[in-house]
C-alpha cells in the first residue's frame, strides 16, 4: 500500500471533509480481457458507508459493495494488476494516479472537475 498512500491519503481525508466525488479507474493493461473501467460511488445505508464499485465490462456491468477497509484492498489489488490509472474527484481538487508498466506510481494534481457532489441515487445491485 506504500506506494498508494497519498491516493488513499487524500481519500480519506475527502470522506472526512464531505468532498468526495467518485473514483475512476481506467486504462486497462489488457483491453482483450473486457473490462473497461471501475467507478466508485459513497452511498450511506443504515448510518454506514458503504462504497460501490461498478466494473463496466463490453457487455455488462456489475456492482459489488465494500466496507471503506475492502475497498482500499479492491482499489490497490486493481491498479496493480488491472489498470494503469486512477482519478479521485473530489470538490477541492482531482487527483491523478498513473502506474507504470514498471509498477511505478506518479501522482498529479488538478482543478476539481466537479463544483458539487453527485447526485444521490439507490445502489445497484448484481
Amino acid at each position: 500500500m506504500s506506494d498508494f498512500k497519498h491516493l488513499f491519503q487524500t481519500l480519506k481525508q475527502s470522506l472526512t471533509n464531505d468532498e468526495f466525488v467518485k473514483l475512476t479507474l481506467s486504462k486497462p493493461l489488457k483491453k482483450g480481457e473486457g473490462l473497461i473501467n471501475v467507478y466508485m460511488r459513497l452511498f450511506i445505508i443504515d448510518n454506514k458507508q458503504v462504497f460501490q464499485l461498478k466494473y463496466r465490462h463490453k457487455e455488462e456491468e456489475k456492482y459489488k459493495q465494500f466496507s471503506f477497509d475492502e475497498v482500499i484492498s479492491e482499489i490497490e489489488n486493481l491498479l496493480i494488476n488491472k489498470f494503469r490509472a486512477a482519478t479521485l474527484f473530489t470538490l477541492n481538487e482531482d487527483l491523478l494516479v498513473m502506474v507504470s508498466k514498471k509498477k511505478a506510481v506518479s501522482y498529479r494534481e488538478n482543478a476539481p472537475s466537479f463544483k458539487n457532489k453527485l447526485p444521490d441515487i439507490e445502489p445497484q445491485f448484481s
